[in-house]
């Protein structure tokens, strides 16, 4: 298992990965154009915890980190939108914003603790 894997905001965002595919094949045959944005900021949400971890500097990770909190904010625009159409259901839109913020809740953790260490420091705390 790698580090990151061990982390509540990388496990968070996975979950919240999974529940997202589940809805945006859902949504492939109403909005293709909607899933697959939607789908993009899930995946990118993760990528980017796992990518930081892997940086040998502290601040490069936070950085990392914190720019999930831009793909949590465009998941959480797609579900508006997808809900105010019509195309995402009130309980899939429920569940994924309580997962996103669960997701959120642990990033700022991450970022506050990789903020507290020496900007030279290496890997997860």
């Amino acid at each position: 298992m790698s580090a990151y894997e061990d982390l509540d905001a990388f496990k968070a965002r996975h979950q919240l990965t999974l529940a997202v595919h589940r809805v945006a094949e859902k949504l492939e045959e109403r909005d293709a154009t909607l899933g697959e944005h939607l789908w993009a900021a899930a995946v990118c949400a993760s990528s980017r915890i796992a990518r930081g971890s892997g940086f040998r500097n502290r601040r490069m990770f936070a950085a990392c980190v914190d720019r999930t909190l831009a793909a949590l904010s465009e998941i959480s625009c797609y579900l508006e939108v997808g809900y105010a159409m019509g195309l995402i259901s009130q309980e899939d839109r429920q569940e994924l914003e309580s997962l996103s913020g669960r997701a959120l809740f642990d990033s700022m953790k991450l970022v506050m603790s990789l903020a507290g260490g020496s900007p030279n420091e290496t890997g997860p705390p």
